[in-house]
């Protein structure tokens, strides 16, 4: 709703326009999550900085306002091979662009972040699991990065008990969330105390994750959150998808490696890696060397039959049938509004 410009485009042009790109640059990662979505991915996959610039070139002539670094790995430990570029340069780059630009990281260190390119960068999130894997909240060193635009992340999990997750690489085992697990994210608040958020959800691998951590640990995040930093995200005990339609890839599309490596591809979300903890070219709406032919092609397949794009020729509609999980769901319901039950209101 923070975009009724890229509403009115499809309401009254018939025509979706990118507003986010999720980017994961690199799949390599220096932690072991027994809850990782993509655990089964192609750990030595990377984007060459000349590729990311014409996708983000690309994007950017479509009308594309951000861009979310992300994983897939850790892009904080992004280096491309041949010329030695790294984080910093793909921060540069989409500054130049003039996107905005987000991070997901689960480092607890930014020495690799260069004060330069602090400005560029409008938000980083932190996924917390480093609590788990031998770090305490005074191992977090944010090397001046500005702390009013940190966001803290936690999933609430199940140990993996005498048995390391199936896909593990490191056969880690994990003890899975505790109290005492809270109590070191409530004293990293405490020690930097501007930091935006604590976000809190369920094992996304799991169904209705999100409604039972709710139940099991709200009182107890209540008791610890003394500076009013944590909440849940609340979807519900329902995270299936929504059936009438999915136009989410249009907004907010994925960009990640091919399941076997290399050839990157445009796909529709985040979520359906939770049907194998891969990426599936099911979902994908063809490689990145193509962006301004997918918009196009889509842009025309919504005019002609009022959706944008299919997956295993389900006519762009039941879509429980196609996907198990689905975190955009109150997106694609909004989106389909606008989309086939709005054409007589305006979006100024």
């Amino acid at each position: 709703m923070q975009h009724a410009d890229a509403l009115y485009s499809i309401q009254k042009e018939k025509t979706f326009k990118p507003v986010t790109i999720q980017l994961a640059p690199i799949e390599m990662c220096d932690s072991d999550c027994p809850f990782c979505s993509v655990a089964g991915r192609p750990l030595k996959s990377h984007m060459p900085l000349k590729k990311i610039k014409q996708i983000l070139i690309d994007f950017k002539s479509l009308g594309a306002k951000s861009v979310e670094i992300t994983g897939g790995g850790n892009p904080m430990l992004y280096k491309d091979p041949r010329t030695k570029e790294n984080i910093n340069d793909i921060v540069r780059l989409a500054h130049s662009l003039d996107l905005d630009i987000g991070i997901i990281t689960n480092s607890n260190s930014f020495k690799r972040l260069e004060e330069s390119v602090f400005g560029m960068i409008n938000w980083i999130r932190v996924s917390l699991i480093k609590l788990d894997e031998g770090k305490n909240p005074e191992d977090y060193n944010f090397y001046g990065f500005p702390e009013n635009k940190l966001g803290f992340s936690y999933i609430i999990y199940t140990g993996t008990g005498d048995e390391p997750d199936p896909y593990s690489r490191t056969k880690k085992r994990y003890k899975g969330t505790t109290v005492e697990s809270i109590k070191k994210m409530a004293k990293l608040i405490r020690l930097h105390p501007f930091a935006k958020f604590v976000r809190i959800a369920g094992n996304c691998l799991v169904k209705g994750g999100n409604a039972s951590v709710r139940k099991k640990y709200k009182d107890i995040i209540d008791a610890l959150d003394e500076n009013n930093k944590f909440f849940i995200k609340d979807i519900g005990d329902n995270d299936g998808p929504f059936c009438g339609g999915c136009y989410v890839g249009l907004i907010r599309p994925y960009i990640a490696p091919n399941p076997h490596g290399g050839d990157y591809q445009v796909y529709i979300c985040t979520s359906h890696v939770l049907n194998s903890r891969n990426y599936d070219l099911d979902y994908s709406l063809g490689s990145v060397d193509d962006i301004i032919k997918i918009w196009g092609e889509a842009n025309k397949h919504y005019n002609k039959y009022n959706f944008p794009y299919e997956v295993k020729s389900n006519g762009g509609k039941n879509w429980d049938k196609s996907c198990k999980f689905c975190y955009y769901k109150f997106n694609n319901k909004l989106l389909h509004t606008v989309a086939n039950e709005m054409p007589d209101k305006n979006f100024p």
